[in-house]
């Protein structure tokens, strides 16, 4: 588990922006197999250098994996400033090391939902969030953890984790985050609700459930899922979608699809700045910003102002 170092990061973030005016250096990482990577790598290139930037090196990179690597690289070797250019999934795939690190991160959301960027309030068009790459400020925001791993914005137990890995890469480049209702309606037949249990401060809560989202931020799959999650607050959120009947579930996301999230009764929120423990029965995969990486049970924390991220400066 990722713990806060003795360190002030108020102080940091000070020292960070000091950094950002006056020392334009930086990195271009880009997932090109994310939905806008690869097209995207050359403008986004073009565009840092027009906004004063000084790109040290650049990385267009076909994978999770070797983003992952290359990123490493980068943070040991003391680099101060690196640019990311995916989605939720790359973001997530590199928080870890991000995490605590005196080390600014900067979004190019090129991915199909970007619900992080989304919740942060950073522009999905390109040239928009150059801008708040070069010219906005460092805010430090919190990362949840699964299992000890960081996530940026949202893991879910449920259809969602069905969701993810059914849907092709050629689906989410032409639909966007469009392409997960597509494959929702394929997966939904099979689809049945389940028993949870929930241990949030020393209290244990079970629920008959259709869904389960723990929540580092409101955006999930592109859509506000989850109103009153916050990046910025220092909490981890779980929601649970309660019922027997599936179609309770199609109920709830036509009231998410229609901006009415929040107003289903059938859904409790919980809160905590310690840690939460999640169990199913059956046992479900996790799906954490779009990729499967493990199975209940799960232990939830969140890891407060962890990254040092360039933000709107308004």
């Amino acid at each position: 588990m990722v713990t806060p170092p003795r360190v002030d990061r108020p102080r940091e973030k000070i020292i960070s922006n000091v950094r950002a005016e006056n020392d334009r250096r930086a990195v271009l990482v880009v997932n090109t197999h994310s939905r806008r990577g690869a097209r995207a790598f050359p403008e986004a290139r073009r565009l840092l250098a027009q906004s004063g930037l000084r790109l040290e090196a650049a990385y267009a990179l076909p994978s999770h994996e070797r983003v992952r690597d290359v990123v490493q690289q980068l943070v040991d070797s003391g680099r101060k400033f690196i640019i990311i250019g995916g989605g939720d999934g790359t973001i997530s795939s590199i928080a870890d090391h991000f995490a605590y690190a005196n080390v600014v991160f900067g979004l190019l959301p090129l991915g199909a939902a970007n619900s992080f960027a989304r919740a942060l309030g950073i522009p999905l068009q390109l040239a928009d969030a150059v801008d708040v790459v070069a010219r906005g400020k460092v805010a430090a925001i919190d990362l949840g953890q699964i299992n000890g791993s960081c996530f940026v914005s949202g893991a879910s137990v449920g259809l969602a984790a069905l969701v993810g890995p059914a849907t092709p890469a050629w689906m989410k480049k032409w639909f966007g985050y469009l392409a997960y209702p597509l494959v929702a309606a394929t997966q939904f037949a099979r689809y049945a609700p389940f028993r949870c249990k929930v241990v949030i401060d020393a209290r244990e809560r079970v629920f008959d459930a259709l869904d389960v989202r723990i929540a580092n931020g409101g955006f999930q799959g592109g859509v506000m899922a989850v109103p009153g999650a916050d990046p910025g607050d220092g909490k981890i959120v779980v929601q649970i979608v309660k019922g027997r009947s599936r179609w309770g579930l199609i109920r709830h996301w036509m009231l998410v699809t229609l901006r009415r999230a929040g107003a289903d009764v059938d859904i409790e929120i919980l809160r905590t700045s310690s840690e939460a423990i999640v169990e199913t029965l059956p046992q479900w995969p996790v799906t954490v910003d779009g990729e499967v990486i493990t199975r209940t049970p799960i232990h939830v924390s969140v890891a407060p102002e962890a990254l040092l991220l360039m933000a709107p400066a308004d």
